[in-house]
């Protein structure tokens, strides 16, 4: 998928353009932690209902507990892996659109550091350290909740 921008450059300066660029930017990284920590919130929270719904498995439950347990603990990992696979998404589409933001700044005025401004977001050693968390943790969960169900579940 490739993003069209328009031919002509704006009619900013490079400082200018840069600095509206920037605050873009800040904002999707800013959804971006937003969303890690919703992630995070929704996945403890789905690991503690877990947990209670296994640690009480059990005979000395009525027969209709023990159907709606069953349920449950496939329920919560579909819901768990799904949560991942939506916030992984949501991340992927705030990258995205951080990456585009850097290729709009550099079509029309090259690298920054040709204006004499700083990188917008550190280096690319650092840009990439700083993404691997929300790029990666949505998958160790994904991998864990994966495990849960086809390992755990009492079939």
């Amino acid at each position: 998928m490739s993003v069209k921008f328009p031919d002509t450059a704006p009619e900013a300066s490079a400082e200018q353009y840069y600095s509206v660029l920037r605050d873009q930017i800040e904002h999707e990284d800013n959804l971006i932690g937003l969303r890690l920590s919703w992630f995070v919130t929704a996945q403890s929270f789905l690991f503690i209902a877990y947990a209670i719904v296994i640690s009480n498995f059990g005979p000395a439950h009525p027969q209709w507990a023990v159907a709606q347990m069953r349920k449950l603990a496939i329920v919560i990992p579909l819901v768990a892996i799904l949560t991942c696979l939506l916030i992984y998404a949501a991340i992927i589409g705030g990258l995205l659109a951080i990456r585009n933001l850097h290729r709009l700044y550099g079509k029309y005025f090259g690298p920054p550091s040709a204006a004499c401004l700083p990188p917008v977001q550190g280096y690319r050693h650092t840009q990439f350290m700083g993404q691997a968390t929300p790029l990666l943790l949505p998958l160790v969960f994904l991998t864990v909740w994966l495990v849960l169900l086809v390992t755990s579940v009492p079939w």
